[in-house]
């Protein structure tokens, strides 16, 4: 004899669960039973109000998906970066400020493109999170891609800027002037300060927008 669970006494959160693993071929009863009970749960304004809140914030819960996302797209330019030396024939170094600041400049206008376009870099294609615009929740523009990576861009170019004029003044006088160095140190606390500030402003808004949302005027959702 078949056990049928009786639904009716089931908590919201343990009908979602059920909903969510029942295979529906095998059991079409039960899952209309579930989508039957769930649906008069909901009426209940209490119910469907912490329902709601949950699910915007499962929504929006992004923090760790957009962090191995990263992971996977720099994996993937890691990778990308020692074939171009390859074919290129340039020594691979973490060391080469300008082979690194190309590759930033590489990794910039990919992430611009893929979110422009498609609202995804391939990481986030693996990780089942998109790059929406804030306020309707839709694609974004190409522009609102580029504003959204402006402090990187800003960053990356400075530091190219930088690199060249030490190389220069290397060649013409053989050594560095102070003021590129303290140049080069207030570059690498500013780039700091932005990462760590980028880290902790998702850790104080609802929707996990990070400063660069801000600016694009964007929200990273799970779909």
């Amino acid at each position: 004899m078949d056990y049928s669970p009786n639904y009716k006494n089931y908590s919201l959160d343990e009908l979602l669960d059920a909903q969510k693993y029942i295979d529906k071929e095998s059991f079409p009863q039960r899952a209309q039973e579930l989508e039957l009970e769930i649906a008069n749960k909901l009426k209940d304004p209490e119910i469907k109000a912490e329902f709601e809140e949950l699910e915007t914030s499962k929504r929006y819960a992004t923090f760790w998906p957009r962090f191995w996302a990263a992971i996977i797209d720099g994996l993937i330019f890691t990778a990308l970066l020692y074939i171009e030396c390859l074919l290129f024939d340039v020594e691979y170094s973490y060391e080469n400020s300008i082979l690194q600041a190309v590759n930033g400049f590489q990794y910039i206008g990919y992430v611009v493109f893929m979110h422009g376009f498609y609202g995804q870099t391939l990481g986030k294609m693996v990780m089942d999170v998109k790059v929406l615009n804030h306020e309707t929740e839709t694609s974004i523009t190409l522009k609102q891609s580029v504003r959204r990576e402006s402090v990187n861009i800003a960053i990356n170019s400075s530091w190219i800027l930088l690199v060249f004029s030490i190389s220069i003044s290397l060649q013409q006088l053989g050594s560095v002037p102070a003021v590129l160095t303290y140049l080069i140190m207030g570059l690498n606390s500013l780039a700091t300060v932005w990462a760590l500030s980028e880290f902790i402003t998702m850790l104080f808004n609802e929707k996990r927008r990070a400063i660069h949302d801000f600016i694009g005027r964007t929200v990273v959702v799970r779909l």
